[in-house]
């Protein structure tokens, strides 16, 4: 019996997505991404290792009958309308939102509570003993299609991983966003936003940058009991910007949380309307709206506003292939075997607050 003929506009981005990959319609490897950046920086690394992992798998798949009438070119052409057309993000709709977007009290306390980190050399000191960020776009750089969300927004061209305020003079991250070789090379950036849909803050006041003076405790344990975390002493007290609270209290599958940070290296999001999945003694699963670059950042309860966790890993890929650019996997909320991201519990080191 012949297989029934299905049209590209009834399949899922998902089911596009892997006939691409079925068909072997992918790029050349040297044309995998145009980085601005030099060979070998971590995001560069972490992208390019899921692109090799992705067109892996390809070897595996078979072209499916149902589509073999309609040509590559038709294909992209839905991929591409459909990533255009539809609420699209990493979990269901984009919940990512601009600083210049946060209108709630509690919510803009704690995203002044949240820096950007990077090493001494993605900085550029400036008159006057201000400090600038070294930046690219995001779209061109990473050879996204034009629309996805953020296109022309600047990040950081180097290095970059996100931490929170825990005391005056200390801030909490993930334990792999730092080693004891190059903790002093270590610069905390307050203020790195957006103020607007066109104006990005990548220039700071001296006040608002710091350096790391030692490493208090750092824990990397993430086959055995998923810890992943370390505090970090300045080298002299934040002022301007709020201490996060930490929560000791118990949490639960089903809980409302959201997540802020830089994803991608790229000005402060805040990503609300996320929910715990399985909870365990050290960690925590979340349907968090995060790409690599989230490393460190502060997971809070939506009812309370305390941070329950860190970022410390997400699922293998942030981007897809359409046959002419990148574009943002979706994950959809239910049966597509991701558990989302993995966040270590601040109970972990709630001893030292």
């Amino acid at each position: 019996m012949q297989e029934q003929k299905r049209s590209p506009s009834e399949c899922t981005v998902e089911q596009l997505d892997k006939e691409l990959i079925a068909r072997n319609s992918q790029i050349p490897h040297e044309m995998l991404f145009h980085f601005l950046d030099k060979p070998g920086t971590p995001l560069r690394t972490v992208i390019m290792k899921q692109i090799e992992e992705l067109y892996q798998k390809a070897e595996n798949l078979h072209p499916d009958e149902s589509l073999m009438h309609s040509t590559n070119e038709e294909l992209i052409d839905t991929l591409i309308y459909k990533a255009r057309n539809t609420s699209r993000g990493i979990w269901g709709k984009d919940q990512r939102r601009d600083f210049f977007d946060i209108f709630e009290e509690p919510i803009e306390r704690n995203v002044n509570s949240v820096a950007a980190i990077c090493f001494n050399e993605d900085l550029m000191e400036k008159e006057n003993g201000e400090w600038e960020l070294k930046v690219k776009i995001y779209g061109p750089a990473f050879n996204l299609c034009p629309n996805e969300p953020f296109y022309h927004q600047p990040i950081a061209a180097g290095y970059f991983c996100t931490g929170f305020l825990i005391s005056e003079d200390t801030i909490a991250t993930a334990g792999h966003c730092i080693n004891e070789k190059r903790v002093k090379d270590l610069r905390i950036v307050f203020g790195y936003r957006m103020l607007d849909t066109i104006i990005p803050v990548i220039r700071v006041p001296g006040n608002q940058v710091f350096k790391a003076l030692k490493i208090l405790d750092r824990v990397y344990n993430p086959r055995v009991t998923a810890n992943d975390w370390a505090l970090i002493k300045l080298d002299r007290k934040v002022e301007g910007f709020p201490v996060t609270q930490l929560s000791n209290r118990k949490i639960f599958s089903g809980d409302e949380v959201y997540v802020m940070g830089h994803p991608c290296g790229l000005p402060l999001k805040y990503a609300p309307g996320a929910h715990i999945g399985d909870a365990y003694d050290t960690y925590f699963t979340a349907d968090l709206d995060i790409y690599c670059g989230s490393s460190g950042s502060p997971v809070f309860d939506s009812r309370t506003h305390e941070v329950v966790g860190v970022v410390v890993r997400g699922d293998d890929r942030d981007f897809r292939w359409s046959g002419r650019c990148w574009i943002s996997v979706i994950y959809q909320r239910s049966g597509n075997g991701s558990k989302g991201a993995q966040c270590t519990r601040v109970t972990e080191f709630l001893h030292y607050c």
